[in-house]
């Protein structure tokens, strides 16, 4: 068991030295949320994107949830130099029809994508954070976690 989870965290990590280099003109590359509740035997591709598209804005990093080998949050932290309306712009971009009204001009964007679910969250840390030591001022973290959290993996 511990072998399989090396390998997925050594496949997760793998693509994020990507990151480095980016432009404004590059496309937000997302994580995949079909990587939510799947089982280390089974995960399907790790980006949104394909494998050869090596000029999209990759997180920082890369932070999954998982419980006995089923993967149920993921969470991209980008650096504070991508703009938060890019992010949005990528989420809405594949899934607008689920963004959850009243938080178009807040600083938290929420999308509940009930087809699969699993809901989104967007947000950016603030100078109070970083005094916290919890993140870095100006970071985007979007969040996308599988309903019910860890339990969702039981339904598999």
């Amino acid at each position: 068991m511990h072998k399989i989870v090396c390998a997925v965290l050594a496949l997760l990590v793998l693509p994020i030295g990507h990151c480095a280099g980016e432009s404004k003109d590059d496309s937000i590359v997302l994580p995949n949320p079909k990587l939510l509740r799947c089982h280390v035997s089974d995960c399907p591709q790790l980006w949104l994107t394909k494998s050869s598209e090596s000029k999209g804005i990759f997180p920082r990093q890369l932070l999954i949830d998982s419980k006995d080998g089923c993967l149920y949050g993921i969470t991209a932290i980008y650096e504070g130099s991508v703009s938060a309306d890019d992010l949005t712009a990528a989420l809405n971009g594949r899934y607008s029809q689920w963004a959850v009204p009243g938080f178009e001009k807040s600083s938290l964007k929420l999308w509940r994508v009930t087809e699969e679910s699993f809901a989104i969250q967007l947000s950016a840390s603030t100078k109070a954070d970083e005094k916290r030591g919890w993140a870095k001022a100006g970071e985007k973290h979007i969040i996308f976690l599988a309903f019910g959290g860890a339990s969702a993996c039981k339904s598999q």
